[in-house]
């Protein structure tokens, strides 16, 4: 296995904490539990009314009209998500990267390719995010294509896990296995997306319940922020974009979720990041 960088995540389903006793496996695991995918409730009624306020804020018809916005917040979408997954980059060397192509001194080709794929994702989802969302699956598995290009095999892009056992860093959570199975539970999840009450709850139903299933090898969290943000672009709202000081409340969230299935602090994140994007118009 290729030597990672922390909070990637790979880093996060990597074989190093793997057992192959059965027996000790269940002992030690949180297992996944199918009937989360049934609860498509996300946001209390004053939650949603705020979202909604606070997206008035940032119109997405005037932002996809600014070039220099597109291109300011494909930077900081790349940047933050980097961050998440322990990129090193500094903000000013990411910011040289993604506007003039310059790579910094001492920093891998890995992390260097994993900004430039994010960049390209979020900018994938900017033109084309109701093509995306009505391809469903086939849209989610073209937005991991498009984040691990040059970062895993090319029969790895956009397919479906293989790996057994997979152990996530920080938490007793074991994501299920078998392809078959784990495309059923993918199928259901965007059939869910289908009977959401409104775009944020859907949003945030697909990004918590897809990491959770961790449907590909790697990437797994990347792929979930950006079709947050692309079921949100498609409903006509403006994308999240994390604040670098939310990273760490972003990842215990996750956690949060992975062993309670408890959408509250991904609510209060989500809630946040909106009231800073306003804060700043």
């Amino acid at each position: 296995m290729e030597k990672e960088f922390q909070g990637s995540d790979r880093a996060l389903t990597g074989a190093s904490k793997t057992s192959h006793d059965p027996a000790t496996i269940a002992l030690m695991t949180i297992a996944f539990v199918p009937s989360r995918l049934a609860n498509l409730e996300v946001f209390r009624d004053a939650e949603l009314d705020e979202l909604r306020l606070l997206a008035q804020h940032t119109p997405l018809h005037d932002l996809l009209d600014d070039p220099a916005w597109r291109e300011a917040s494909a930077i900081d979408f790349a940047y933050t998500s980097g961050r998440v997954e322990g990129n090193t980059y500094s903000r000013e060397d990411a910011n040289a990267l993604l506007t003039a192509g310059t790579i910094a001194a001492g920093k891998s080709p890995q992390e260097t390719q994993m900004l430039l794929n994010l960049r390209d994702a979020h900018t994938l989802i900017l033109d084309n995010a109701h093509e995306i969302v009505q391809a469903g699956l086939a849209g989610f598995r073209e937005i991991h294509r498009v984040l691990m290009r040059q970062i895993l095999p090319a029969e790895q892009l956009g397919a479906t896990r293989t790996t057994r056992h997979v152990r996530i860093t920080g938490t007793d959570y074991m994501p299920p296995h078998g392809a078959a199975y784990l495309d059923g539970l993918a199928a259901e999840i965007f059939a869910g997306l289908a009977r959401a009450a409104n775009p944020f709850d859907a949003c945030l139903y697909a990004a918590c319940n897809l990491s959770y299933l961790q449907l590909f090898e790697d990437g797994n969290k990347r792929a979930s922020r950006v079709i947050q943000n692309a079921l949100l672009v498609a409903a006509g709202l403006s994308p999240m974009l994390l604040p670098e000081s939310m990273v760490g409340a972003y990842l215990d969230a996750q956690l949060v979720y992975y062993e309670a299935g408890d959408y509250l602090m991904h609510r209060g994140l989500m809630l946040e990041a909106f009231r800073f994007r306003a804060a700043l118009n």
